[in-house]
């Protein structure tokens, strides 16, 4: 009888033991509940990073890195860095927004140090991989800016947040 308490012990003892173990490997993970990103998310996270300057605005630069880094510049004010992702998901900014495949989509949701969040609808046009469309989430057709991607993978010294937010105010 003994013999079998002691089994009996030891067997919850180990399956004790086994759950604290896993879920304290699992603790901070959390379940992927959404299906799969769609394929034309992955390729605009690509597509994206480099360097792009406003076209009516040259001097407003935009740099985009792949670990979710936006530097922002400007000949008025000094560079910001803000941190991006691009999303298809609703809402994003207090705002209900279209999310459609089929349509493929997609928003570009940026924050800056102080947990402030803009918010932009994302079209790369189509004959080209070098210009993208950001129009500000709840502005007019006024809010629509158009990117042009620069050619060199370096970004002179040239803060862009506030100012292209403040164009749009």
């Amino acid at each position: 009888m003994r013999s079998l308490n002691k089994v009996i012990s030891l067997s919850v003892f180990i399956l004790i033991t086994t759950v604290a173990v896993v879920y304290s490997k699992n603790h901070n993970q959390k379940l992927n509940t959404n299906s799969p990103e769609p394929a034309y998310i992955t390729e605009a996270k690509k597509k994206i990073i480099g360097a792009w300057y406003d076209q009516d605005f040259p001097s407003i630069v935009w740099e985009f890195k792949g670990d979710g880094t936006l530097i922002c510049r400007s000949d008025e004010e000094p560079a910001e860095t803000l941190t991006y992702k691009i999303v298809n998901t609703t809402p994003i900014c207090m705002k209900n927004v279209e999310v459609d495949e089929k349509k493929k989509t997609m928003y570009v949701i940026t924050k800056d140090k102080d947990g402030f969040e803009a918010c932009y609808d994302l079209h790369f046009h189509v004959t080209t991989n070098t210009k993208m469309n950001l129009w500000a989430i709840g502005m007019s057709a006024d809010g629509i800016s158009v990117f042009v991607k620069k050619t060199k993978t370096r970004v002179e010294n040239s803060s862009c947040h506030s100012r292209v937010l403040n164009f749009f105010l």
